[in-house]
């Protein structure tokens, strides 16, 4: 579901605004930008979107992760039980980091199986990281009870999951810290961007500072004559992209509509036929991005799947993703050959039986229904 599907002429007011103020810095003219500033807007919209006290935007969803992980001083020998499948950059910031990922199984759900990560827990584990894929909630009452009993942190991977719910609570407001991107392929997009939620006041305070060099922000004094709170790099989110966020989020509740409704429709459509689909620790709070249907085995999804294109919809195999399948990582496994080379045989077992489609809030009627005679193709194939 590309977030550029929403654009309209609202978004382009809002940057012809930033640009016709020449304030794009999210810091600095404090006196001369009439206390109008775009992120701090955006940020304060997003805590208040998801119920969390604190969200601090920066630059793509993987300099959320890495924030977020450096603030909680995730360092060399940490290491951080997460999914095989994932986009990389959850891997990426762990190791980032100096520590090290340790990869366990997803279930059904396409989400990190809790029963897999118990055994993988070791003395040098600080943190469970389940990531919300295709922007469903994985089972999130599980790995908070999983890491309190071990006295673990439970952090979110939520990149994937704007706009999606656990039991009416937002996606990436369960852990220490949850994580949104807002690149172009995301329900809501400005262009690159990321957002950190946290409701701990510290911890905000850590990922601030280090998002922007370790500076102490005052507006009451020039940003040069800013103190340093520590050593930090820049992930700073500008105006133009504050901006976008704003639009882009008054429209996500009408994205989510959209979609539930279309992913309604496709699945009432073809509810005769039997079909089995992903599994949902809540599907009430499913974002509705994608239709995955698990099938009999491998055998039975490609078939599946060639009749699904034939009839002018395709639809992929989650086994051959490799965006998101750490097999396919090589450069993982040239870093990390202990961890990263082991075969994880359940879950290429349930990524090889899958057919997914994605939804967009631009389908048409038209689109939806090819979308469900190619489905029904599909399974007159089995």
């Amino acid at each position: 579901m590309p977030g550029f599907d929403l654009f309209d002429q609202r978004e382009i007011d809002a940057l012809a605004d930033v640009i016709n103020r020449k304030m794009v810095h999210r810091y600095s003219f404090n006196d001369s930008r009439d206390g109008i500033y775009r992120v701090e807007e955006f940020e304060r919209a997003v805590a208040e979107r998801v119920g969390a006290r604190h969200a601090l935007a920066v630059s793509s969803g993987s300099a959320s992760l890495y924030v977020a992980m450096k603030a909680c001083g995730i360092g060399p020998g940490d290491e951080i039980i997460t999914t095989p499948f994932t986009f990389i950059a959850s891997v990426e910031a762990i190791l980032e980091c100096g520590a090290v990922p340790v990869l366990a199984e997803v279930d059904e759900s396409l989400n990190l199986d809790p029963e897999s990560v118990e055994p993988l827990i070791t003395e040098r584990t600080k943190a469970v990281m389940p990531v919300h894929m295709f922007g469903a909630a994985a089972d999130m009452e599980a790995y908070g009870s999983l890491c309190a009993d071990h006295g673990l942190s439970l952090f979110e991977d939520s990149c994937q999951a704007m706009g999606a719910t656990y039991r009416g609570k937002a996606a990436g407001t369960f852990g220490l810290w949850g994580t949104y991107s807002l690149d172009p392929y995301k329900i809501i997009t400005v262009g690159e961007g990321g957002l950190i939620v946290t409701d701990d006041e510290e911890l905000y305070r850590r990922m601030e500072y280090y998002h922007d060099h370790g500076h102490i922000h005052d507006k009451s004094i020039d940003r040069g004559a800013e103190g340093k709170f520590c050593l930090g790099f820049n992930f700073r989110m500008s105006e133009l992209q504050g901006a976008l966020g704003l639009v882009q989020l008054s429209k996500l509740d009408g994205a989510l509509a959209r979609l539930k409704g279309i992913k309604r429709t496709v699945v009432d459509a073809v509810a005769d036929l039997g079909l089995s689909r992903r599994v949902h620790a809540d599907a009430e709070g499913d974002s509705a991005t994608q239709i995955v249907f698990l099938l009999p085995d491998e055998a039975s999804a490609r078939r599946f799947q060639k009749a699904s294109k034939e009839a002018g919809v395709g639809c992929g195999n989650l086994s051959d993703n490799t965006w998101h399948y750490a097999r396919y990582w090589r450069t993982l496994a040239e870093a990390l050959p202990d961890h990263c080379t082991v075969e994880r045989p359940r879950t290429h077992a349930i990524l090889s039986r899958t057919a997914v489609y994605g939804l967009s809030v631009a389908m048409t009627e038209e689109q939806v229904e090819k979308t469900v005679r190619a489905i029904r193709a599909g399974a007159a194939a089995l």
